[in-house]
């Protein structure tokens, strides 16, 4: 018990007490520096790379060169994603005969300032409403008048032709998802929930809207929200940043080193068994599930960023973030745990070691 402790120092109750206020008031230092300093996530994976740098710069009497600077995750400027979409104009005369209707309601609602200002998804959502009621309201127009009847027919025409546009506006410059592919804050961490299904959903929901007018939006906000929330891609990214960044400066040096460790007899000697500890404490135990559970949501994620990056309606500077974050940057963080890992294998094998030790 805390008490014996105290106790057992010969500290006496006074000192338990004295004790006592001492942590209080570093605790609240402590909060009160938290407070002043701003709310900031928690490290995990990095504060792990950084103590296992520092244990073996200690065991191997070295400097490490310093990481390289973090990769950016900053998407293209909306004004150079978005896409020009062509307005419907139907005069006063049209209007009125579109009452009979449901279009012309939503012509109506396209002329108010809501209409012209309105959100991503709830522009597309709108057009999506005006793409089916051109179709249906083309029915209900007395073919009496060809003028009209004619007209409805180009609109409906022009209307399938922007939708595919309208569709690459919604994933290029919705600020959910450009929260999401650029601005996660914290890292993966192997034992929490990352709500992943629920991104992962919303992204197939994405990519299925495209071509299907008729499929129901009603939840297109709520897959938006889930993305926001979690930001599960740029999480991503940024760990695997993390990871190569530190290993690719811990591979140049160790690449010098290890080699000349001496392994008498095929035996590990003091200094290589307390490396294989370092090892096993913080890259096997610590940093290795971090890079499984990435490696799980980098394949999930994977074929909507392929599909993404093959889409024609897409701007190609969009598609070159994909292809930066999604396949050069993972391909580099597996390039730097392979060669990490293939240093202390060859160490190991000379020296008589398992790669880690049994649990």
């Amino acid at each position: 018990m805390p008490h014996k402790l105290w106790y057992n120092r010969g500290s006496g109750l006074q000192e338990v007490f004295s004790r006592r206020r001492h942590v209080t008031a570093a605790l609240l230092i402590g909060l009160l520096g938290a407070i002043v300093s701003g709310c900031q996530w928690p490290s995990g994976v990095k504060d792990d790379m950084q103590e296992y740098r520092a244990r073996l710069a200690r065991v191997l009497d070295v400097a490490f060169p310093a990481p390289a600077s973090a990769v950016s995750l900053t998407l293209p400027a909306n004004a150079l994603l978005t896409r020009p979409v062509e307005r419907m104009n139907v005069n006063l005369r049209d209007f009125y005969q579109l009452q009979q209707c449901e279009l012309g309601t939503l012509v109506a609602q396209r002329n108010t300032a809501l209409g012209k200002t309105a959100h991503p998804s709830q522009r597309f959502i709108y057009e999506t409403r005006l793409l089916r009621q051109l179709a249906a309201c083309s029915k209900v127009i007395d073919k009496s008048n060809p003028t009209l009847s004619h007209q409805l027919e180009q609109w409906l025409a022009a209307k399938q032709r922007q939708r595919p546009v309208l569709w690459a506006n919604l994933i290029q410059t919705s600020p959910e998802l450009r929260a999401g592919l650029s601005r996660g804050a914290s890292y993966i961490e192997p034992t929490t929930n990352d709500s992943a299904s629920a991104t992962l959903a919303a992204l197939g929901f994405l990519q299925g809207i495209k071509q299907t007018p008729q499929r129901a939006l009603t939840s297109l906000e709520q897959q938006l929200k889930a993305i926001d929330s979690n930001r599960l891609p740029a999480r991503v990214w940024r760990t695997q940043y993390e990871i190569a960044r530190q290993l690719n400066a811990l591979n140049s040096t160790l690449a010098k080193h290890l080699p000349a460790l001496a392994c008498p007899n095929e035996k590990a000697s003091e200094q290589v068994t307390i490396l294989h500890n370092v090892f096993s404490l913080f890259f096997i135990n610590k940093i290795q599930p971090v890079g499984s559970k990435l490696n799980q949501y980098h394949y999930h994620m994977l074929p909507v960023w392929q599909q993404w990056q093959h889409d024609p309606d897409l701007h190609p500077a969009f598609k070159a973030f994909l292809q930066q974050h999604a396949q050069i940057g993972f391909a580099n963080y597996q390039r730097a745990i392979k060669d990490h890992v293939t240093l202390w294998q060859t160490l190991f094998a000379r020296c008589n070691l398992s790669p880690a030790p049994p649990p």
